[in-house]
Protein backbone atom coordinates (compact mmCIF):
# COMPACT_ATOMS: atom_id res chain seq x y z
CA UNK A 1 0.00 0.00 0.00
CA UNK A 2 1.07 3.54 -0.85
CA UNK A 3 2.69 5.12 2.28
CA UNK A 4 0.94 7.92 1.70
CA UNK A 5 -2.32 6.63 1.78
CA UNK A 6 -1.88 4.85 4.96
CA UNK A 7 -4.90 5.59 7.35
CA UNK A 8 -3.61 8.28 10.38
CA UNK A 9 -5.89 8.79 13.56
CA UNK A 10 -4.93 12.35 14.87
CA UNK A 11 -6.80 12.91 19.01
CA UNK A 12 -8.11 16.12 20.03
CA UNK A 13 -10.43 17.54 22.20
CA UNK A 14 -13.91 17.09 21.13
CA UNK A 15 -16.06 20.02 21.20
CA UNK A 16 -19.28 19.74 19.35
CA UNK A 17 -20.40 16.02 18.53
CA UNK A 18 -21.32 14.59 15.35
CA UNK A 19 -19.66 12.42 12.88
CA UNK A 20 -18.48 13.61 9.41
CA UNK A 21 -17.54 11.89 6.50
CA UNK A 22 -15.65 13.97 3.50
CA UNK A 23 -13.15 15.59 1.50
CA UNK A 24 -10.68 18.22 3.01
CA UNK A 25 -9.56 21.91 3.04
CA UNK A 26 -7.18 23.70 4.20
CA UNK A 27 -8.48 27.27 5.49
CA UNK A 28 -5.58 29.18 5.84
CA UNK A 29 -5.35 33.13 6.73
CA UNK A 30 -2.12 34.82 5.32
CA UNK A 31 -0.51 37.26 7.48
CA UNK A 32 0.39 40.16 4.82
CA UNK A 33 3.07 42.66 5.07
CA UNK A 34 2.01 46.19 5.52
CA UNK A 35 3.93 49.50 4.40
CA UNK A 36 4.85 52.39 5.68
CA UNK A 37 5.06 55.30 4.09
CA UNK A 38 4.61 59.24 5.08
CA UNK A 39 0.95 61.01 3.95
CA UNK A 40 1.11 65.11 2.84
CA UNK A 41 -0.25 67.37 5.40
CA UNK A 42 -3.07 67.92 2.46
CA UNK A 43 -3.69 64.36 2.45
CA UNK A 44 -4.26 63.52 6.11
CA UNK A 45 -8.43 64.60 5.54
CA UNK A 46 -8.25 62.07 3.05
CA UNK A 47 -6.83 59.33 4.76
CA UNK A 48 -9.05 59.33 8.01
CA UNK A 49 -12.10 59.80 5.62
CA UNK A 50 -10.51 56.22 4.26
CA UNK A 51 -10.36 55.34 7.84
CA UNK A 52 -14.04 55.76 8.44
CA UNK A 53 -15.04 54.23 5.23
CA UNK A 54 -13.56 51.32 6.25
CA UNK A 55 -15.19 50.84 9.12
CA UNK A 56 -18.57 52.05 7.76
CA UNK A 57 -18.24 49.07 5.79
CA UNK A 58 -17.04 46.67 8.62
CA UNK A 59 -19.86 47.53 10.58
CA UNK A 60 -21.80 47.16 7.37
CA UNK A 61 -20.18 43.35 6.65
CA UNK A 62 -20.91 42.51 10.49
CA UNK A 63 -24.49 43.58 10.60
CA UNK A 64 -25.43 41.10 7.70
CA UNK A 65 -23.50 38.42 9.30
CA UNK A 66 -25.70 39.00 12.41
CA UNK A 67 -29.07 38.79 9.92
CA UNK A 68 -27.84 35.51 8.27
CA UNK A 69 -27.45 34.08 11.67
CA UNK A 70 -30.53 35.68 13.17
CA UNK A 71 -32.53 33.92 10.12
CA UNK A 72 -30.53 30.36 10.83
CA UNK A 73 -31.48 30.40 14.37
CA UNK A 74 -27.79 30.96 15.48
CA UNK A 75 -28.61 33.20 18.55
CA UNK A 76 -25.72 32.84 20.16
CA UNK A 77 -23.67 34.10 16.83
CA UNK A 78 -25.77 36.94 17.00
CA UNK A 79 -24.82 37.86 20.24
CA UNK A 80 -21.08 37.47 20.12
CA UNK A 81 -21.58 39.64 16.42
CA UNK A 82 -22.78 42.50 18.32
CA UNK A 83 -19.92 42.67 20.78
CA UNK A 84 -17.93 43.21 17.59
CA UNK A 85 -20.34 45.64 16.40
CA UNK A 86 -19.85 47.38 19.57
CA UNK A 87 -15.97 47.10 19.39
CA UNK A 88 -16.10 48.56 15.94
CA UNK A 89 -18.10 51.61 17.49
CA UNK A 90 -15.30 51.95 20.53
CA UNK A 91 -12.97 55.37 20.80
CA UNK A 92 -10.46 52.64 20.10
CA UNK A 93 -11.25 52.87 16.83
CA UNK A 94 -12.98 55.95 16.08
CA UNK A 95 -11.35 58.90 17.71
CA UNK A 96 -8.27 57.65 18.98
CA UNK A 97 -7.55 56.33 15.46
CA UNK A 98 -8.12 59.33 14.06
CA UNK A 99 -5.68 61.33 16.27
CA UNK A 100 -3.18 58.85 15.72
CA UNK A 101 -3.24 59.13 11.65
CA UNK A 102 -3.15 62.80 12.25
CA UNK A 103 -0.24 62.72 14.64
CA UNK A 104 1.76 60.16 12.87
CA UNK A 105 1.50 61.42 9.36
CA UNK A 106 1.26 57.60 8.40
CA UNK A 107 -0.64 55.57 5.85
CA UNK A 108 -3.89 54.38 7.70
CA UNK A 109 -2.58 50.49 6.88
CA UNK A 110 0.29 51.07 9.03
CA UNK A 111 -1.29 53.81 11.68
CA UNK A 112 -3.64 50.57 12.81
CA UNK A 113 -0.94 47.63 12.30
CA UNK A 114 1.06 49.69 15.06
CA UNK A 115 -2.21 50.10 17.21
CA UNK A 116 -3.04 46.27 17.13
CA UNK A 117 0.35 45.51 18.17
CA UNK A 118 0.10 47.64 21.00
CA UNK A 119 -2.66 45.85 21.85
CA UNK A 120 -1.80 42.81 21.71
CA UNK A 121 1.29 43.61 23.63
CA UNK A 122 -0.83 44.08 26.32
CA UNK A 123 -3.12 41.23 26.62
CA UNK A 124 0.07 38.77 25.81
CA UNK A 125 0.67 38.37 29.15
CA UNK A 126 -2.91 37.23 30.26
CA UNK A 127 -4.00 34.06 30.72
CA UNK A 128 -7.65 34.89 31.33
CA UNK A 129 -10.02 32.94 28.82
CA UNK A 130 -12.59 36.64 28.27
CA UNK A 131 -9.37 38.37 27.67
CA UNK A 132 -8.03 35.88 25.38
CA UNK A 133 -11.73 36.02 23.36
CA UNK A 134 -11.85 39.68 23.77
CA UNK A 135 -7.96 39.73 22.03
CA UNK A 136 -8.95 37.35 19.39
CA UNK A 137 -12.58 39.39 18.47
CA UNK A 138 -10.06 42.25 18.35
CA UNK A 139 -8.16 40.69 15.58
CA UNK A 140 -11.27 39.46 14.11
CA UNK A 141 -12.63 42.68 13.34
CA UNK A 142 -8.69 44.11 12.56
CA UNK A 143 -8.91 41.32 9.86
CA UNK A 144 -11.84 42.55 8.63
CA UNK A 145 -11.18 46.06 8.27
CA UNK A 146 -7.56 45.60 6.79
CA UNK A 147 -9.57 43.96 4.07
CA UNK A 148 -11.69 47.18 3.33
CA UNK A 149 -8.27 49.16 3.59
CA UNK A 150 -6.74 47.26 0.71
CA UNK A 151 -9.15 45.66 -1.05
CA UNK A 152 -7.89 42.26 -2.24
CA UNK A 153 -9.06 38.98 -2.41
CA UNK A 154 -9.29 36.94 0.86
CA UNK A 155 -10.06 33.28 1.48
CA UNK A 156 -13.43 33.12 2.95
CA UNK A 157 -15.60 30.21 3.90
CA UNK A 158 -18.27 31.78 2.40
CA UNK A 159 -16.80 31.03 -0.76
CA UNK A 160 -17.14 26.72 -0.22
CA UNK A 161 -20.18 25.66 -2.09
CA UNK A 162 -19.53 22.12 -1.90
CA UNK A 163 -18.92 19.65 1.55
CA UNK A 164 -16.06 19.86 3.06
CA UNK A 165 -14.35 19.12 6.39
CA UNK A 166 -12.60 22.52 7.21
CA UNK A 167 -9.17 22.16 8.64
CA UNK A 168 -7.61 25.50 10.06
CA UNK A 169 -4.98 26.80 12.35
CA UNK A 170 -7.27 28.80 14.40
CA UNK A 171 -10.94 29.99 13.44
CA UNK A 172 -12.28 33.48 14.05
CA UNK A 173 -16.18 34.20 14.87
CA UNK A 174 -16.50 35.49 11.47
CA UNK A 175 -15.40 33.03 9.88
CA UNK A 176 -17.77 30.42 11.67
CA UNK A 177 -20.89 33.07 10.76
CA UNK A 178 -19.38 33.13 6.94
CA UNK A 179 -19.59 29.77 6.49
CA UNK A 180 -22.85 28.33 4.74
CA UNK A 181 -23.61 25.64 6.82
CA UNK A 182 -25.21 23.42 4.29
CA UNK A 183 -21.36 22.78 2.78
CA UNK A 184 -19.60 22.41 6.39
CA UNK A 185 -19.33 19.13 7.57
CA UNK A 186 -17.39 19.50 10.19
CA UNK A 187 -14.30 22.07 11.97
CA UNK A 188 -11.07 20.73 12.98
CA UNK A 189 -8.24 23.17 14.19
CA UNK A 190 -4.88 23.17 15.84
CA UNK A 191 -5.53 25.15 18.58
CA UNK A 192 -8.99 26.89 20.30
CA UNK A 193 -11.13 25.87 23.53
CA UNK A 194 -14.43 24.72 24.86
CA UNK A 195 -16.13 28.34 26.00
CA UNK A 196 -14.49 30.13 22.58
CA UNK A 197 -16.91 32.20 20.52
CA UNK A 198 -15.98 30.11 18.27
CA UNK A 199 -16.81 26.50 19.49
CA UNK A 200 -20.03 28.48 20.61
CA UNK A 201 -21.21 29.28 17.31
CA UNK A 202 -20.19 25.67 16.26
CA UNK A 203 -22.44 23.93 18.66
CA UNK A 204 -25.28 26.52 17.87
CA UNK A 205 -25.12 25.38 14.19
CA UNK A 206 -24.58 21.80 15.11
CA UNK A 207 -21.39 21.73 13.14
CA UNK A 208 -19.28 18.20 14.39
CA UNK A 209 -15.82 20.24 16.00
CA UNK A 210 -12.35 18.72 17.24
CA UNK A 211 -10.02 21.35 18.42
CA UNK A 212 -6.03 20.59 19.26
CA UNK A 213 -5.69 18.28 16.58
CA UNK A 214 -1.43 18.45 15.62
CA UNK A 215 -2.41 17.71 12.18
CA UNK A 216 0.07 17.88 9.21
CA UNK A 217 0.23 19.94 5.94
CA UNK A 218 -2.61 18.32 3.84
CA UNK A 219 -0.58 19.91 0.97
CA UNK A 220 2.54 17.76 1.39
CA UNK A 221 0.39 14.40 0.54
CA UNK A 222 -2.64 13.34 -0.98
CA UNK A 223 -5.54 13.35 1.51
CA UNK A 224 -8.57 11.94 -0.35
CA UNK A 225 -11.04 11.32 2.99
CA UNK A 226 -11.39 12.26 6.16
CA UNK A 227 -13.71 10.95 9.43
CA UNK A 228 -14.47 13.56 12.30
CA UNK A 229 -15.86 11.87 14.85
CA UNK A 230 -16.60 14.68 17.45
CA UNK A 231 -17.73 12.44 20.25
CA UNK A 232 -14.27 10.59 20.90
CA UNK A 233 -12.01 13.22 19.20
CA UNK A 234 -10.36 11.18 16.34
CA UNK A 235 -9.72 12.59 13.04
CA UNK A 236 -8.82 10.06 10.58
CA UNK A 237 -7.20 10.79 7.40
CA UNK A 238 -7.22 8.86 4.58
CA UNK A 239 -9.75 5.83 6.15
CA UNK A 240 -9.35 2.21 5.23
CA UNK A 241 -12.22 0.53 3.48
CA UNK A 242 -12.82 -1.28 6.69
CA UNK A 243 -12.92 2.20 8.92
CA UNK A 244 -14.71 3.73 6.27
CA UNK A 245 -17.82 0.98 6.27
CA UNK A 246 -17.87 1.23 10.16
CA UNK A 247 -18.48 4.81 9.87
CA UNK A 248 -20.83 5.00 7.30
CA UNK A 249 -23.04 2.37 9.31
CA UNK A 250 -22.70 4.41 12.57
CA UNK A 251 -23.34 7.60 10.57
CA UNK A 252 -26.88 5.10 9.07
CA UNK A 253 -27.59 4.28 12.27
CA UNK A 254 -27.69 8.09 13.79
CA UNK A 255 -29.97 9.28 10.90
CA UNK A 256 -32.15 6.12 11.33
CA UNK A 257 -32.33 7.22 15.42
CA UNK A 258 -33.23 10.79 14.77
CA UNK A 259 -35.66 9.75 12.18
CA UNK A 260 -36.90 7.20 15.50
CA UNK A 261 -36.59 10.13 17.58
CA UNK A 262 -39.49 12.42 15.84
CA UNK A 263 -41.55 9.61 16.47
CA UNK A 264 -41.78 9.87 20.10
CA UNK A 265 -41.29 13.84 20.83
CA UNK A 266 -44.58 13.87 22.61
CA UNK A 267 -44.08 10.87 24.65
CA UNK A 268 -43.15 11.01 28.22
CA UNK A 269 -39.92 10.45 29.41
CA UNK A 270 -40.56 7.85 31.56
CA UNK A 271 -38.36 4.52 32.56
CA UNK A 272 -39.66 1.50 31.28
CA UNK A 273 -40.92 0.56 35.30
CA UNK A 274 -42.87 3.63 35.70
CA UNK A 275 -40.45 6.18 36.89
CA UNK A 276 -41.00 9.67 35.40
CA UNK A 277 -38.06 12.11 34.91
CA UNK A 278 -38.95 15.98 33.37
CA UNK A 279 -37.16 17.28 30.83
CA UNK A 280 -37.03 21.11 30.60
CA UNK A 281 -34.80 23.71 28.34
CA UNK A 282 -31.76 25.73 28.99
CA UNK A 283 -32.55 29.03 26.92
CA UNK A 284 -30.02 31.73 25.93
CA UNK A 285 -32.12 33.74 23.12
CA UNK A 286 -35.58 34.05 21.99
CA UNK A 287 -34.78 32.57 18.67
CA UNK A 288 -35.54 28.94 16.92
CA UNK A 289 -34.89 26.97 20.12
CA UNK A 290 -37.32 28.57 22.04
CA UNK A 291 -39.88 27.73 19.04
CA UNK A 292 -38.79 23.64 19.64
CA UNK A 293 -38.79 23.49 23.14
CA UNK A 294 -43.15 22.26 23.22
CA UNK A 295 -42.58 20.88 19.43
CA UNK A 296 -39.87 18.66 21.01
CA UNK A 297 -41.58 17.43 23.83
CA UNK A 298 -39.56 19.85 26.65
CA UNK A 299 -41.57 20.87 29.54
CA UNK A 300 -40.93 24.53 29.91
CA UNK A 301 -37.88 26.43 30.23
CA UNK A 302 -35.30 24.92 33.42
CA UNK A 303 -32.62 27.79 33.10
CA UNK A 304 -33.33 30.70 31.19
CA UNK A 305 -29.50 32.70 30.94
CA UNK A 306 -30.55 35.92 31.22
CA UNK A 307 -27.79 37.67 30.37
CA UNK A 308 -26.84 36.60 26.60
CA UNK A 309 -29.65 38.08 25.46
CA UNK A 310 -28.63 41.85 26.32
CA UNK A 311 -24.75 41.71 26.29
CA UNK A 312 -24.26 43.54 23.40
CA UNK A 313 -26.74 46.42 25.20
CA UNK A 314 -24.74 50.18 25.81
CA UNK A 315 -26.62 50.48 28.80
CA UNK A 316 -28.69 48.14 31.37
CA UNK A 317 -31.28 47.06 30.08
CA UNK A 318 -34.41 48.96 31.37
CA UNK A 319 -37.74 47.39 33.27
CA UNK A 320 -39.49 47.61 29.86
CA UNK A 321 -37.35 46.37 28.15
CA UNK A 322 -36.88 43.45 30.05
CA UNK A 323 -40.59 42.66 30.28
CA UNK A 324 -40.95 42.49 27.26
CA UNK A 325 -38.35 39.72 26.48
CA UNK A 326 -39.33 37.48 29.99
CA UNK A 327 -43.01 37.63 29.04
CA UNK A 328 -42.38 36.39 25.88
CA UNK A 329 -40.81 32.96 27.42
CA UNK A 330 -43.59 32.75 29.74
CA UNK A 331 -46.38 33.37 27.18
CA UNK A 332 -44.29 30.81 24.74
CA UNK A 333 -44.14 27.71 27.09
CA UNK A 334 -47.50 28.22 27.87
CA UNK A 335 -48.84 26.33 31.62
CA UNK A 336 -44.86 24.72 31.86
CA UNK A 337 -42.81 26.58 34.56
CA UNK A 338 -39.85 29.03 33.06
CA UNK A 339 -36.89 29.46 35.35
CA UNK A 340 -35.45 32.98 35.01
CA UNK A 341 -31.67 32.94 36.36
CA UNK A 342 -30.47 36.68 36.60
CA UNK A 343 -27.56 37.93 35.36
CA UNK A 344 -24.57 35.92 35.38
CA UNK A 345 -21.44 38.56 34.37
CA UNK A 346 -18.21 38.20 35.25
CA UNK A 347 -15.40 35.27 34.51
CA UNK A 348 -15.78 35.32 30.63
CA UNK A 349 -19.44 36.80 30.69
CA UNK A 350 -19.79 40.77 30.17
CA UNK A 351 -22.45 43.07 28.90
CA UNK A 352 -21.17 46.55 27.77
CA UNK A 353 -23.33 47.87 30.73
CA UNK A 354 -20.63 45.76 33.19
CA UNK A 355 -17.24 46.56 31.72
CA UNK A 356 -14.83 43.85 32.18
CA UNK A 357 -12.60 44.94 35.32
CA UNK A 358 -8.93 43.34 35.26
CA UNK A 359 -9.21 40.92 37.81
CA UNK A 360 -5.99 38.65 38.80
CA UNK A 361 -8.80 35.25 39.15
CA UNK A 362 -12.02 36.99 37.84
CA UNK A 363 -13.36 33.19 37.88
CA UNK A 364 -13.03 33.64 41.76
CA UNK A 365 -13.77 37.26 41.58
CA UNK A 366 -16.76 39.65 41.67
CA UNK A 367 -19.02 37.93 38.68
CA UNK A 368 -22.55 36.59 39.03
CA UNK A 369 -24.72 37.27 42.24
CA UNK A 370 -21.47 39.22 43.95
CA UNK A 371 -21.58 41.96 40.66
CA UNK A 372 -25.50 42.13 41.26
CA UNK A 373 -25.27 42.90 45.16
CA UNK A 374 -22.96 45.47 44.52
CA UNK A 375 -25.35 46.88 41.61
CA UNK A 376 -28.46 46.92 43.65
CA UNK A 377 -30.42 49.22 41.57
CA UNK A 378 -30.10 47.42 38.51
CA UNK A 379 -30.44 44.18 40.52
CA UNK A 380 -33.70 45.74 41.93
CA UNK A 381 -34.54 46.45 37.61
CA UNK A 382 -34.09 43.11 36.53
CA UNK A 383 -36.23 41.19 39.75
CA UNK A 384 -39.48 43.58 39.02
CA UNK A 385 -39.10 42.51 35.15
CA UNK A 386 -39.11 38.70 36.23
CA UNK A 387 -41.89 39.59 39.10
CA UNK A 388 -43.83 41.07 36.38
CA UNK A 389 -43.41 38.81 33.60
CA UNK A 390 -44.83 35.99 36.71
CA UNK A 391 -48.14 37.97 35.49
CA UNK A 392 -48.57 35.80 32.69
CA UNK A 393 -47.07 32.50 33.63
CA UNK A 394 -45.50 30.14 35.91
CA UNK A 395 -42.01 32.07 37.03
CA UNK A 396 -39.47 31.22 39.26
CA UNK A 397 -36.13 33.04 39.89
CA UNK A 398 -32.74 31.48 40.44
CA UNK A 399 -29.58 33.17 41.70
CA UNK A 400 -26.16 31.88 40.38
CA UNK A 401 -23.04 31.12 41.92
CA UNK A 402 -24.92 31.41 45.23
CA UNK A 403 -21.61 30.38 47.86
CA UNK A 404 -23.58 30.87 51.48
CA UNK A 405 -26.21 31.75 52.95
CA UNK A 406 -25.48 35.49 53.76
CA UNK A 407 -25.40 35.98 50.00
CA UNK A 408 -29.01 33.81 49.40
CA UNK A 409 -30.14 36.56 52.19
CA UNK A 410 -29.00 39.49 50.45
CA UNK A 411 -30.83 38.63 47.07
CA UNK A 412 -34.16 37.93 48.97
CA UNK A 413 -33.88 41.22 50.92
CA UNK A 414 -33.43 42.58 47.51
CA UNK A 415 -36.82 40.42 46.30
CA UNK A 416 -39.14 42.10 49.05
CA UNK A 417 -38.01 45.29 48.47
CA UNK A 418 -38.72 44.88 44.80
CA UNK A 419 -42.16 43.26 45.73
CA UNK A 420 -42.96 45.98 48.56
CA UNK A 421 -42.64 48.95 45.61
CA UNK A 422 -44.53 46.43 42.90
CA UNK A 423 -47.15 46.42 45.46
CA UNK A 424 -47.43 49.93 46.40
CA UNK A 425 -47.89 50.70 42.45
CA UNK A 426 -50.32 48.77 42.14
CA UNK A 427 -48.81 46.47 39.47
CA UNK A 428 -49.62 42.91 39.14
CA UNK A 429 -47.27 39.98 40.30
CA UNK A 430 -47.53 36.66 41.29
CA UNK A 431 -47.10 36.87 45.41
CA UNK A 432 -45.32 33.52 45.87
CA UNK A 433 -42.97 33.34 42.54
CA UNK A 434 -40.11 30.82 43.88
CA UNK A 435 -36.88 31.37 44.81
CA UNK A 436 -34.01 28.95 43.74
CA UNK A 437 -30.18 29.18 43.91
CA UNK A 438 -27.64 27.47 41.44
CA UNK A 439 -25.10 24.71 43.05
CA UNK A 440 -22.21 24.95 41.67
CA UNK A 441 -19.50 26.18 44.48
CA UNK A 442 -18.33 23.66 46.96
CA UNK A 443 -19.30 25.65 49.74
CA UNK A 444 -22.95 25.79 48.78
CA UNK A 445 -22.88 22.04 48.21
CA UNK A 446 -21.54 21.70 51.61
CA UNK A 447 -24.36 23.63 53.33
CA UNK A 448 -26.99 22.72 50.82
CA UNK A 449 -28.87 21.82 54.23
CA UNK A 450 -28.53 25.58 55.29
CA UNK A 451 -29.75 27.03 51.49
CA UNK A 452 -32.84 25.14 51.56
CA UNK A 453 -34.24 26.19 54.76
CA UNK A 454 -34.51 29.78 53.06
CA UNK A 455 -35.11 28.60 48.81
CA UNK A 456 -37.54 26.98 47.42
CA UNK A 457 -35.53 25.14 45.14
CA UNK A 458 -31.98 24.37 43.80
CA UNK A 459 -30.13 23.40 40.46
CA UNK A 460 -26.94 22.29 40.54
CA UNK A 461 -24.92 24.20 37.90
CA UNK A 462 -21.83 21.36 37.04
CA UNK A 463 -19.89 23.34 34.37
CA UNK A 464 -18.76 25.36 37.46
CA UNK A 465 -19.33 22.55 39.77
CA UNK A 466 -16.31 20.48 38.54
CA UNK A 467 -14.46 23.83 37.66
CA UNK A 468 -14.19 24.58 41.40
CA UNK A 469 -14.51 21.30 42.83
CA UNK A 470 -11.44 19.70 41.50
CA UNK A 471 -9.44 23.44 40.82
CA UNK A 472 -9.36 23.11 36.92
CA UNK A 473 -9.89 25.85 34.58
CA UNK A 474 -12.75 24.72 32.35
CA UNK A 475 -11.58 27.02 29.69
CA UNK A 476 -7.76 25.89 29.58
CA UNK A 477 -7.30 23.32 26.76
CA UNK A 478 -4.40 21.98 28.10
CA UNK A 479 -5.64 20.72 31.45
CA UNK A 480 -8.84 19.45 29.47
CA UNK A 481 -7.82 15.89 30.95
CA UNK A 482 -8.04 17.00 34.20
CA UNK A 483 -11.85 18.83 33.70
CA UNK A 484 -13.72 15.27 34.97
CA UNK A 485 -17.34 15.44 35.85
CA UNK A 486 -17.22 11.20 36.50
CA UNK A 487 -14.06 12.09 39.34
CA UNK A 488 -15.75 9.77 42.43
CA UNK A 489 -15.69 13.47 44.29
CA UNK A 490 -18.53 15.05 41.89
CA UNK A 491 -20.55 11.85 42.06
CA UNK A 492 -20.65 11.93 46.05
CA UNK A 493 -21.38 15.60 46.02
CA UNK A 494 -24.37 15.70 43.75
CA UNK A 495 -25.63 12.46 45.56
CA UNK A 496 -24.87 14.50 48.93
CA UNK A 497 -27.01 17.24 47.54
CA UNK A 498 -29.72 15.09 46.08
CA UNK A 499 -30.15 13.06 49.45
CA UNK A 500 -30.63 16.87 51.67
CA UNK A 501 -33.28 18.04 49.28
CA UNK A 502 -35.30 15.02 48.87
CA UNK A 503 -35.29 14.85 53.14
CA UNK A 504 -36.98 18.13 52.95
CA UNK A 505 -38.65 17.19 50.58
CA UNK A 506 -37.69 19.88 47.44
CA UNK A 507 -37.02 20.10 43.96
CA UNK A 508 -33.63 19.70 42.40
CA UNK A 509 -32.68 20.13 38.81
CA UNK A 510 -29.58 19.37 36.95
CA UNK A 511 -28.84 22.06 34.08
CA UNK A 512 -25.00 21.84 33.63
CA UNK A 513 -23.75 19.93 30.08
CA UNK A 514 -23.56 16.62 31.88
CA UNK A 515 -27.30 16.79 32.23
CA UNK A 516 -27.50 17.12 28.29
CA UNK A 517 -24.53 14.29 28.16
CA UNK A 518 -26.49 10.89 27.45
CA UNK A 519 -23.47 9.25 28.82
CA UNK A 520 -24.13 10.62 32.22
CA UNK A 521 -28.25 10.21 31.83
CA UNK A 522 -29.09 6.87 34.06
CA UNK A 523 -26.42 7.57 36.60
CA UNK A 524 -28.00 11.01 37.45
CA UNK A 525 -31.25 9.31 37.29
CA UNK A 526 -29.77 6.48 39.80
CA UNK A 527 -28.70 9.27 42.26
CA UNK A 528 -32.18 10.56 42.69
CA UNK A 529 -32.10 13.31 39.78
CA UNK A 530 -35.83 13.63 38.37
CA UNK A 531 -35.14 17.12 36.69
CA UNK A 532 -33.07 17.69 34.08
CA UNK A 533 -32.41 20.79 32.16
CA UNK A 534 -31.07 20.34 28.78
CA UNK A 535 -30.09 22.62 25.54
CA UNK A 536 -33.16 22.07 23.34
CA UNK A 537 -31.72 19.51 20.06
CA UNK A 538 -30.61 16.81 23.46
CA UNK A 539 -34.43 17.41 24.67
CA UNK A 540 -35.56 14.01 22.64
CA UNK A 541 -31.92 11.59 23.20
CA UNK A 542 -32.15 12.31 26.71
CA UNK A 543 -36.28 11.56 26.81
CA UNK A 544 -34.83 8.65 24.50
CA UNK A 545 -32.29 6.82 26.53
CA UNK A 546 -34.55 7.15 30.34
CA UNK A 547 -37.86 5.24 28.47
CA UNK A 548 -35.19 2.52 27.30
CA UNK A 549 -33.97 2.10 30.79
CA UNK A 550 -35.32 0.88 33.88
CA UNK A 551 -35.20 3.03 37.08
CA UNK A 552 -33.77 -0.21 39.37
CA UNK A 553 -31.15 -0.16 36.35
CA UNK A 554 -30.20 3.12 36.88
CA UNK A 555 -29.78 3.07 40.94
CA UNK A 556 -27.96 -0.13 40.59
CA UNK A 557 -25.77 1.45 37.98
CA UNK A 558 -25.24 4.68 40.41
CA UNK A 559 -24.57 2.47 43.06
CA UNK A 560 -21.61 0.57 41.30
CA UNK A 561 -20.50 4.02 40.16
CA UNK A 562 -20.20 5.26 43.58
CA UNK A 563 -18.08 2.42 44.64
CA UNK A 564 -15.32 3.28 42.03
CA UNK A 565 -12.23 4.88 42.75
CA UNK A 566 -11.29 6.65 39.37
CA UNK A 567 -13.12 8.70 36.88
CA UNK A 568 -11.70 6.78 34.23
CA UNK A 569 -13.20 3.65 35.92
CA UNK A 570 -16.60 5.28 35.90
CA UNK A 571 -16.08 6.33 31.98
CA UNK A 572 -15.75 3.12 30.95
CA UNK A 573 -18.30 1.38 33.67
CA UNK A 574 -20.90 4.66 32.03
CA UNK A 575 -20.00 3.36 28.75
CA UNK A 576 -20.50 -0.28 28.46
CA UNK A 577 -24.10 0.66 30.17
CA UNK A 578 -25.08 2.93 27.26
CA UNK A 579 -23.58 0.43 24.53
CA UNK A 580 -25.82 -2.03 25.57
CA UNK A 581 -28.64 0.47 25.76
CA UNK A 582 -28.74 2.39 22.50
CA UNK A 583 -28.84 -0.05 19.54
CA UNK A 584 -27.35 3.22 17.71
CA UNK A 585 -23.82 3.03 19.12
CA UNK A 586 -20.93 1.08 17.80
CA UNK A 587 -18.34 -0.28 20.17
CA UNK A 588 -15.73 -1.57 17.90
CA UNK A 589 -15.75 2.25 16.98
Amino acid sequence: MDLDLTEIELKGYPICTGVAIGKPFLFIVAEESVPEFSIAVEQIEEEVARWYQALKCSRKDVLTLQQKLQSEGGGEGVAILGTHLEMLHDPVMTVQMEEQIRRKGKNTEYVFKSVISEYEQKFQKITNQFFRERLKDFQDIARRIFGHLRPQKRQSLSGIDSKHIIFAHELAPSDTAEAKTEFIQAFVTRSGAETSHVAIMARSMGIPFVTNVDFPSLNLFPVHEVIVDGESGSVIINPSHKTLSAYADKNKRLRTHVTDLQKTYSLDAETIDGYKAQISANIEMCGDDLDKILIYGGEGIGLFRSEYIFMSKETFPHEEEQLDVYRRLVEKVGQYPCVIRTFDFGGDKFGNFHPPQYEKNPYLGCRAIRLMLKDKKNFKVQLRAIMRASAFGEVSILFPMISGLEELRDAKKVVEEAKKELKEEGIPFSRSIPIGCMIEVPSAALTVDLLLKECDFISIGTNDLVQYALAVDRGNPSLSYLYQPSHPSILRMIKMIVAETNRVKKTLSVCGEIAGDLLYTALLLGLGVHEFSVSVPTIPSIKDIIRRISYVEACELAEEALKLSTSGEVETLLQNFLKQNLAYTDSTL
